[in-house]
Parts: C-alpha cells; sequence; structure tokens
C-alpha cells in the first residue's frame, strides 16, 4: 500500500514533468488534490527543493525567457509572473540579467501594430497605439518614448 507521502510525490513529479512549475503553483496544485494533508505537501515541496527536482529561480529565468519572445513589456511580465507565484525580487532580478530591453519589444510591437491601424485622425490613430501599448504591458514612460 502507498503511503500519502508516495502519492503527493507521485502527483508532485507528475505535474512537473508535464510542465515546469514554480513552488506556489505546485503547492497550490497539491493543495487542491490533497487538502487534509497540509504538512505532508510541505514535506514533499521542501524535498523536492533540497534535490532541485523544483526551483523557483531556474523557473523565473525559463519564464523570462519565453515571455520575452513575444513584444510584451514589463508590466506584462511582471503580471504574468504574479499570476504564477513568483517573487517580485526575484522577477526583477532576473529580468535585469536578462537581455530584455523594454523599449525595442515596444517598438516591434508598434511596428506590427501601425500596419493595421486605419485611422487618419493623427490624434485618434496616436491613442489608438497607446492604448495598444498599454495593454501589452508597456510602462508609460517607454509609450512616451516610441511615439515620439
Amino acid at each position: 500500500m502507498q503511503s500519502t507521502y508516495d502519492k503527493i510525490w507521485s502527483s508532485a513529479v507528475s505535474a512537473i514533468t508535464i510542465r515546469m512549475m514554480s513552488i506556489a503553483e505546485l503547492k497550490k496544485k497539491l493543495n487542491t488534490l490533497f487538502p487534509e494533508e497540509e504538512g505532508q505537501v510541505l514535506k514533499v515541496l521542501s524535498e523536492m527543493e533540497r534535490v532541485e527536482l523544483i526551483n523557483d529561480k531556474r523557473y523565473a529565468q525559463q519564464l523570462v525567457h519565453h515571455l520575452t519572445l513575444r513584444p510584451i513589456g514589463r508590466l506584462k511580465i511582471m503580471m504574468e509572473a504574479r499570476k504564477r507565484g513568483m517573487d517580485k525580487d526575484l522577477m526583477e532580478s532576473i529580468l535585469m540579467e536578462s537581455d530584455y530591453n523594454e523599449e525595442e519589444n515596444a517598438k516591434k510591437a508598434l511596428e506590427q501594430k501601425e500596419a493595421t491601424v486605419h485611422e487618419e485622425d493623427p490624434r485618434k490613430r496616436k491613442f489608438k497605439l497607446m492604448n495598444f501599448l498599454r495593454n501589452r504591458g508597456f510602462t508609460d514612460s517607454v509609450i512616451y518614448h516610441v511615439l515620439k
């Protein structure tokens, strides 16, 4: 007969085999599957972290790499990280270490969008492009520089 610890361990391994997860994501998933076993879940997570099956720094690096392939802004990246339970300071440091350039990404996004905006009035056109960039998570200062 398999112990509760072993069942939780198996579920955790299955989950991270499908896709890499942050510790917070995995904890949430395991607590949903085993609501009465929070102590055992914490033991499993602690052991998985000790043997480096889960590692938030490595996960953050892969998340930043994946998200920066698309032309999105720093705010959107941070929002996605927060949804996955990532630490804000860790994400900031990983973003700083990466070769991510928010202004370049904003220019790429703007180039893609400009071709589809068919607005004659220059003020309305600029307003639409500003809103587009805001929705993509770019900061106001970057938007201002790119639209200048």
